[in-house]
């Protein structure tokens, strides 16, 4: 049996959270290591390499889900207006690989990811509190 668009929305959906806990979960992870760096006198740039890498990670992550929320913006609009029509289910892969930008714009799309206030504002916070925290906690 083909997957109609109503299933397909509902199985993206489900993707987009599991996206929305990883990325939570990549957070979390730079939190610890901050507390970590700072409770075993960890070298500060060592500390800021982890939580970069960890900043990183999650734009990318994020990426991952902006391309499942691309699609569920297409699926929405084919269930709006041809609420019987299959025709174009199955694609997300397809959509994204016509769309794909070569390593450069990869990478673009990371980078734009990651700079996304919602992404950005733990990391930030911590790569300013992990270093202050380093250099003072240690006199």
């Amino acid at each position: 049996m083909i997957l109609k668009f109503k299933d397909e929305w509902t199985e993206l959906h489900a993707y987009i959270e599991k996206y929305e806990r990883f990325s939570l979960l990549v957070k979390l992870t730079a939190v610890l290591v901050s507390v970590l760096s700072i409770g075993f006198s960890i070298s500060v740039w060592i500390a800021i390499l982890f939580i970069l890498v960890l900043w990183l990670q999650d734009g990318i992550w994020k990426t991952f889900q902006k391309r499942l929320e691309t699609r569920i913006f297409y699926v929405e609009k084919q269930i709006k207006e041809q609420p019987e029509d299959i025709e174009g289910a199955f694609q997300y892969y397809s959509q994204w690989e016509n769309k794909r930008q070569g390593v450069v714009g990869l990478v673009k799309e990371y980078v734009l990811n990651s700079l996304k206030p919602t992404v950005a504002f733990p990391y930030i916070a911590l790569v300013v509190i992990t270093p202050v925290a380093l250099l003072y906690g240690s006199q």
